[in-house]
This record gives C-alpha cells, sequence and structure tokens, in this order.
C-alpha cells in the first residue's frame, strides 16, 4: 500500500495507495486476493479476482495510465477494451455472489470451460509521450522513459560539460 524499502534488496517499492485515483481499499482488496491465490496470470485473471466493488472504473483507469499492467498487457488494447473488461468481471462476480452456476456447474462436471474475454487491439497506440504524460500525472514521476531520452546526441552536440568549464 505505502512505500516501504524491500528487505534483503537494494530496492524501495512503489506504494500503489499513491497513484491518483487508487484508493488504499482498492490496493488492499488487491493484494488481499494476491496473497490468497498467488500472482495475477493476466488481465482476464485480475478481473475474475478482484472486487469490482474496491476496484472500479476510475481505479483501473489510473492503474492502466500508470503502467501498472504493463506485465499484463499493451495499455492500449486493456484501455481499449475497458469496458467490456468490467462488464464480464462483475458479471462473474455477482454470479459468485448470487451462488449461480451455469448447466454443465450443476451437473459437476470437473472440467467445464470458464468464461473467457478476448482482448480486442486498440485501432491506435498510445505513444511515448502519452503515456509519460499519464505517469507524471498520476505518479508525479516518469517510471518508463524520460521525456529527454531522446535528445542525447543534441545535447551532446549542443552543450559543454560542466566539468570541462573552466572558471575565469
Amino acid at each position: 500500500v505505502e512505500f516501504a524499502v524491500v528487505p534483503d534488496k537494494q530496492q524501495i517499492r512503489f506504494g500503489m495507495a499513491a497513484i491518483k485515483g487508487v484508493g488504499v481499499n482498492a490496493v488492499e482488496e488487491i493484494i488481499r486476493v494476491r496473497d490468497a491465490d498467488g500472482k495475477f496470470k493476466g488481465i482476464e485473471d485480475f478481473a475474475k479476482r478482484v472486487s469490482t466493488s474496491k476496484a472500479n472504473k476510475r481505479v483501473w483507469e489510473s492503474l492502466i495510465k500508470s503502467g501498472a499492467f504493463d506485465e499484463l498487457g499493451e495499455r492500449s488494447d486493456i484501455l481499449f477494451n475497458l469496458e467490456n473488461i468490467l462488464a464480464f468481471a462483475s458479471k462473474l462476480q455477482k454470479e459468485a455472489l448470487s451462488g449461480q452456476t451455469d448447466l454443465f456447474g450443476m451437473m459437476g462436471a470437473a472440467n467445464t470451460m470458464q468464461p473467457t474475454i478476448e482482448l480486442i487491439s486498440s485501432p491506435a497506440k498510445f505513444t511515448d509521450k502519452e503515456k509519460l504524460t499519464w505517469e507524471r500525472e498520476l505518479l508525479g514521476l516518469y517510471v518508463s522513459a524520460h521525456p529527454l531520452d531522446n535528445y542525447d546526441a543534441f545535447f551532446e552536440e549542443q552543450m559543454i560539460p560542466l566539468k570541462n568549464v573552466t572558471p575565469t
């Protein structure tokens, strides 16, 4: 939930509650589910397991735009499919809460097919600049890159390193 030093490693864990639009309740739910059932295998797995009442659309958007799901899929594709993902998650969770099962579940079939969702590829991919803007807006810093990364050659040509400047 909060920023913390990772024991036995030289790392600092970024607290997800620091992401704008993601509250402590949502983060605690995500951690609870992960600790109980293991790492998330994909977006579909996350949608099935994390309560939509704790992780609503705004939370999802903030997590996607900040890069929290980058290991699970492309930001553009996840954001493009967000309405379908949330509808899928909500339906599954409501059925689970009401105790509903499908026809095959009532027959006790062990290997029934579970409902799945297929992500449609986004027709337009977000640029690196857009992703960096989101990171800065939601996290307060750049994580995946820096806007000046592509200007190395320009800086080498146009600037003199401070260590090479002699006082007069």
